[in-house]
């Protein structure tokens, strides 16, 4: 593996696994929460091999910031080198507590969802108006600075969170994840969010899935413009936003703890989503045990990846029926979503979690990198990353020793490189002890 580190100069400092990520209050404790969390860092792959990354100043931020920022921070956006050498940061003119979104067209526009505050907020304590950042914004322009926006779209959240169906919380134990679909130009978001049921009803958390026009950052309404089901309220609760769009079909990954109570994928078209406002297909790959309502899951959502056959991989990591959390990998059908082989990767014993689960293409197979992290104790830090090659049909051929010092961000993919000198090479971005970016790249297949 070689590490590539990136610096960003003094427009800020960029999240750490180890400063920013643990001992966040939950219990079982980070990296082993039950819920989802926003990304702070997010790259994009260009067509050269240079990448562009999103990242939110964390400057100051303590082990609590894991789920959003207590003060807005800026997002900058750091161009790296198609030969990962180096970097050049351009600091934007957003301000956001959480990073909800990263994206980039054929034309080199850039995308950012990210949030503000409301006109409703208050500092009561306990109040459903107090909270960060309840407005959810998608900004496009065309350069990274942000100076000139080309639109700034209020999604939602400007609304008084006591009254009935008011959306806000964007982001809330969960994250957020944007791309472009060129087939239909148009942007799509699917976001982690919270909404009332009745006046001074409780606020649910599910996911949003909506689509934006390219040109100009207008909601393209779905059929009836569902506001309790549908893209509009998709799986409660909702954690672990994953999205891929294909030939103008958006595939994601969903995690419901409590209806349903499931790991699904799902598929949808945007002739589908604007007559009828559901999906192709949305089937469990995992079905979770409990009854409807239990707030856990003991699940974490990892990767997946679309196949030259048309299907998927996907992994994930589950303690259901195991001794601790465990790998699995899935081969599922892009037709219907059924699963169609399964392979357990890791036997681990009582307090050997296996955490952050993703996979890539690699070769004729695949590559999976996990972490293993005992659980024992709160305050232990250290994660033992591991690398498995696989065939295709999910056999280990592989199995690296223990890498330590590394680190990932809990909700990015691994990534590919399509172009440029590291054409083929699979390769993940995180942040790292010095508070700047590091790329790192797996060995190239033979």
């Amino acid at each position: 593996m070689a590490t590539k580190v990136i610096a960003t100069g003094a427009t800020g400092k960029v999240f750490g696994l180890k400063a920013n990520f643990f001992n966040d209050g939950l219990v079982p404790p980070s990296p082993m929460s039950n819920y989802g969390f926003p990304n702070p860092v997010i790259p994009v792959v260009n067509a050269d091999g240079s990448l562009d990354v999103a990242w939110l100043d964390y400057s100051g931020a303590t082990q609590s910031s894991v789920s959003g920022l207590a003060a807005p921070g800026t997002i900058s956006i750091t161009h790296v080198n198609p030969d990962l050498s180096a970097g050049a940061t351009t600091a934007t003119s957003l301000r956001s507590y959480k990073l909800l979104g990263f994206t980039k067209d054929a034309s080199g526009a850039f995308y950012v969802a990210y949030n503000v505050d409301h006109p409703y907020r208050n500092t009561v304590a306990g109040d459903v108006n107090n909270v960060n950042g309840n407005e959810l914004h998608i900004a496009k322009a065309s350069s990274a600075s942000f100076a000139v926006k080309a639109w700034d779209t209020l999604v939602f959240g400007n609304q008084d969170n006591s009254k009935d169906k008011s959306k806000g919380n964007p982001g809330t134990a969960g994250g957020g994840a944007l791309s472009y679909d060129a087939v239909n130009q148009k942007l799509v978001l699917y976001v982690a969010h919270q909404m009332a049921w009745g006046d001074n009803g409780t606020r649910h958390q599910a996911g949003y899935f909506r689509y934006f026009d390219g040109v100009t950052g207008s909601v393209v309404t779905p059929a009836g413009n569902a506001m309790n089901m549908g893209s509009a309220w998709f799986y409660s609760h909702n954690f672990n936003q994953r999205l891929l769009i294909d030939n103008g079909i958006a595939y994601t990954l969903a995690h419901g703890d409590a209806y349903p109570r499931q790991l699904g994928l799902s598929a949808r078209t945007l002739g589908a989503y604007l007559s009828s406002d559901g999906t192709v297909f949305d089937k469990p790959y995992q079905a979770i045990d409990g009854a409807v309502g239990d707030n856990t899951t003991n699940a974490e959502t990892g990767q997946f990846i679309k196949l030259g056959s048309g299907d998927f991989a996907i992994v994930h990591a589950t303690s259901q029926g195991r001794a601790a959390r465990d790998v699995r990998v899935s081969l599922v059908s892009g037709t219907d979503g059924s699963v169609r082989s399964s392979a357990w990767l890791t036997s681990n014993a009582a307090n050997t979690q296996a955490i952050m689960p993703k996979l890539e293409a690699y070769g004729s197979g695949f590559v999976v990198s996990y972490g293993l992290w005992n659980s024992s104790s709160r305050t232990n830090r250290a994660i033992e990353w591991h690398f498995m090659q696989l065939d295709a049909s999910l056999n280990p051929l592989l199995l690296s020793n223990p890498v330590l010092g590394i680190e990932f961000v809990a909700d990015l993919p691994l990534l590919r490189f399509t172009g440029g000198p590291n054409a083929g090479r699979v390769g993940w971005v995180s942040g790292n002890d010095q508070g700047t970016l590091s790329v790192n790249l797996v060995p190239a297949a033979h």
